[in-house]
């Protein structure tokens, strides 16, 4: 059956605009879905700021009044003297106590037996030269020579005061003996000794 040409047209035309129709709904289409694509990837995240660095302290102090323990002279065989003091941690951090001696010289020492204990007693936190009440143990027994050379540093000190935060306190009390039989070879001697405590983290 034959078309009539107007027909042709119009279906052609018609036919036309559908497939470019088609055309544009697919273009939009596309684009709706990328856009959809796009915004899909959703993100979160959480934060913890202001943080902050501050170092600890190590700090020793005591009882002495910045002055000697002993100045003793002039000594005879079987002389003895013994004297207390209260070492305080004052640190923020956790740490060991170790006692020592340094710069010890003089023929002396070879005759003064030393002691030293370490212990508590309330009593003597102030005075230095007050023992009243103390109770402890013996850390050191020897002679002041050898302690020179045996316990000189924190490596070699010893003690076991072990404070984990600041204002505690430890007591020690130190005895010294002329030995009773040095006679003769004691006449015309001196020693000298700096006692130190050390505190490390």
């Amino acid at each position: 059956m034959a078309t009539p040409a107007g027909l042709t047209r119009r279906s052609r035309a018609q036919n036309a605009r559908i497939v470019l129709a088609g055309l544009v709904v697919g273009v939009l289409g596309s684009g709706t879905f990328v856009w959809q694509g796009t915004n899909a990837a959703f993100t979160a995240s959480t934060a913890n700021g202001a943080n902050s660095w501050s170092s600890g302290t190590v700090a020793l102090s005591d009882d002495d009044a910045s002055t000697a323990l002993f100045t003793a002279g002039p000594v005879v065989p079987g002389e003895t003297a013994s004297r207390c003091i209260a070492v305080t941690y004052g640190g923020s951090v956790a740490a060991t106590v170790r006692f020592y001696a340094t710069s010890v010289s003089g023929s002396l020492g070879q005759y003064l037996g030393v002691v030293v204990e370490q212990g508590v007693g309330a009593g003597n936190v102030g005075s230095a030269a007050d023992c009243t009440g103390f109770a402890g143990t013996t850390i050191w027994s020897g002679s002041l020579t050898s302690l020179g050379t045996t316990a000189h540093d924190f490596a070699t000190g010893v003690g076991s005061f072990a404070p984990t935060g600041p204002a505690q306190v430890q007591v020690y009390r130190i005895t010294w003996t002329v030995d009773p039989a040095s006679g003769d070879a004691l006449q015309g001697t001196a020693a000298t000794a700096t006692f130190v405590w050390e505190a490390q983290s």
